[in-house]
């Protein structure tokens, strides 16, 4: 098997494809277009199995010989919303190709280029098996709902539900996340810490007579911004630990009448051997400390929850958590993968996610090897300027490929 004149034989099919799915704005709970487009492609490649689940990921199998490694490839299929439209120098859901063959818009980079590209890596598989080539273990493809939430909702279904319905176990997962072309081994963890100030309404005329919560919260916000976030713990890997408020809140919100409540979203970024325990008792300590000094002061910490509902009516309440993660630079698994990528002429050098990925579950909670790789642009995620080239598609559908083979300890050309 010739891997590059394969994959540039797919080409043409691979683009339109991302163009399709790119079109398509699959926000949180509205991914199922996009669900029935990439499960639609995967029947049509000849998967052994591919379903939807109930939750709504899209789920396909190769079946291998039962020896491993069981080898899961995943993405995720919502993005988030593209902002002001006057930003855009593009249509950010018209998937436009521009004179340097860029494919251009929302989740081009993440994530619906990579996406597409274990889409094909799944159709390059069963095109070698067809040949005569047998897999040591299964090759799982999983493009998930509800990655952007930053809840691990539909990648936690996938993995305590759908696969253990199924019988199927993976030894490994790949990412197909942005990485500029590094083999990232993890991140640190984000947990979002709600502060809530309370007081007493009155008439704004009288403010005496009340107690006004934003007044309460300006002193935590003082500690946060000028004292908790110059004295975090670091990681050698992982990086600095960080702490920012993303958003506050007043109730009853209303002209003329003194806030009984404030609200905080606190953004805490950790790294191993920092617990969610730990970091709530932090907050704690620092609300008992004005508690002293001010017998009006009465507030409360605790972590964000929601109740999320997929777009197949599946609801389940969680946290606003990722939790730390790392995999070893010399485990066997990403020694293999590094080698793979640089015998299709990649870089092969190992990173971190500067955000929070699904691999937060797989390799933060369940222990099971976890990497990501693309060589689409990292820094572009989220932005106006979206892009992905296209020779970038290419090249991760290639890489995918080789990775696959090299964890089997299949030779091709």
């Amino acid at each position: 098997m010739d891997l590059h004149k394969s994959v540039q034989g797919i080409k043409a099919d691979l683009v339109e494809f991302t163009r399709t799915i790119v079109r398509i704005p699959s926000f949180n709970g509205e991914e199922e277009e996009v669900a029935k487009i990439v499960l639609a492609k995967l029947q049509e490649f000849g998967m052994d199995e591919a379903w939807i689940d109930g939750i709504g990921n899209v789920v396909a199998v190769l079946r291998g010989q039962g020896q491993g490694p069981n080898i899961l490839l995943n993405g995720h299929m919502d993005v988030v919303p593209p902002g002001r439209l006057d930003h855009w120098r593009y249509n950010p859901f018209g998937a436009e190709i521009d004179s340097e063959g860029n494919l251009r818009g929302r989740g081009t980079v993440d994530m619906k280029g990579g996406l597409a590209a274990l889409v094909f890596t799944m159709k390059m598989m069963k095109d070698l098996r067809a040949q005569g080539v047998q897999f040591p273990g299964d090759i799982i493809f999983s493009a998930v709902v509800f990655e952007e939430a930053a809840e691990m909702f539909g990648m936690e279904y996938l993995c305590k539900t759908t696969l253990p319905q199924k019988g199927l176990k993976f030894d490994v997962c790949y990412l197909a996340e942005p990485t500029g072309g590094y083999v990232n081994l993890g991140h640190r963890g984000k947990v979002e810490v709600v502060v809530e100030t309370h007081g007493r309404t009155a008439h704004s005329s009288q403010p005496w007579r009340g107690i006004n919560a934003l007044e309460k919260m300006v002193p935590v916000l003082d500690q946060i911004f000028n004292h908790m976030s110059k004295n975090l713990p670091s990681h050698p890997e992982l990086g600095q630990c960080s702490i920012t408020i993303t958003n506050l809140i007043c109730k009853p919100g209303t002209l003329s009448i003194v806030p009984d409540n404030c609200e905080i979203s606190v953004d805490r970024r950790y790294v191993p051997g920092e617990t969610l325990d730990s970091i709530v008792a932090e907050f704690e300590e620092m609300l008992g400390e004005f508690k002293k000094t001010d017998p009006e002061f009465n507030a409360t910490a605790y972590i964000r929850t929601f109740v999320e509902k997929s777009y197949t009516g599946y609801e389940k309440r969680v946290q606003k958590h990722h939790p730390a993660w790392i995999i070893e630079k010399d485990h066997p698994y990403v020694r293999k993968t590094c080698q793979a990528i640089k015998k299709v002429g990649r870089i092969g050098a190992t990173g971190y996610f500067v955000g929070g990925v699904d691999g937060a579950l797989t390799a933060g909670l369940m222990g099971i090897p976890t990497m990501g790789y693309s060589g689409a642009d990292e820094n572009l995620a989220h932005t106006y300027d979206e892009h992905i080239p296209i020779k970038t598609l290419v090249e991760d559908t290639e890489a995918y490929t080789a990775i696959l083979c090299e964890m089997f300890t299949l030779n091709i050309a």
